[in-house]
């Protein structure tokens, strides 16, 4: 084994192990600012890195790591015990149910989970919801744009056998990578909302 190939596996690895706690970190950083101390615009700019690195996975493999998500949702559990506040569940119960009802992928609810344990703010919803149309219609299109006239047919098949929802091979086949939409949202409410007066 050459040597460059051997400094390449401890980078791989040590980038493997060092990201989760970069993001669990930066997530504890937001759910408890008095603790940590971090500057707030130091932790966005984290935010940031990590919400684009998300973004860039998820377009290439359609998938969001566990790794990322679990420390988000954990700051964001603490977050809750420490506050005694369990509106977070809430958003959780929705996020939960529309994953099983394959309207998103696990990961993208895992992510937003965490997104809502750290900030259950129902402005983080509708920032989200305007993330999801400012980017994902145009994304819809761009993917679509050469099969326009086979949709108005298969939503009337889709009607008639009553199968409104994908199957899983074919939400397999044809995810959609919203993490972009989900990071971005959750940006936009760091510098729109929480940002310290």
């Amino acid at each position: 084994m050459t040597q460059a190939r051997v400094g390449s596996q401890f980078f791989v690895r040590a980038y493997a192990a060092l990201l989760p706690i970069a993001a669990g970190v930066l997530a504890f950083a937001l759910a408890f600012p008095s603790v940590l101390h971090a500057p707030y615009s130091l932790v966005v700019v984290g935010i940031s890195a990590l919400g684009v690195w998300i973004s860039l996975v998820d377009f290439r493999v359609h998938r969001v790591p566990n790794w990322i998500t679990y420390p988000l949702m954990l700051a964001g559990v603490a977050r809750a015990i420490a506050l005694a506040d369990a509106t977070f569940l809430i958003y959780w119960m929705v996020l939960f149910s529309l994953w099983q009802v394959r309207f998103m992928g696990g990961g993208d609810a895992k992510l937003l989970m965490g997104f809502f344990g750290l900030f259950p703010d129902f402005q983080l919803a509708w920032v989200t919801a305007v993330s999801i149309l400012v980017t994902g219609i145009p994304y819809l299109v761009f993917k679509y744009r050469h099969q326009w006239r086979s949709i108005p047919r298969a939503l009337f098949l889709r009607l008639i056998t009553r199968q409104l929802l994908p199957s899983p091979t074919e939400f397999e086949k044809e995810a959609v990578p919203y993490a972009f939409s989900f990071c971005l949202a959750c940006i936009a409410y760091l510098v729109l909302h929480v940002a310290p007066r």
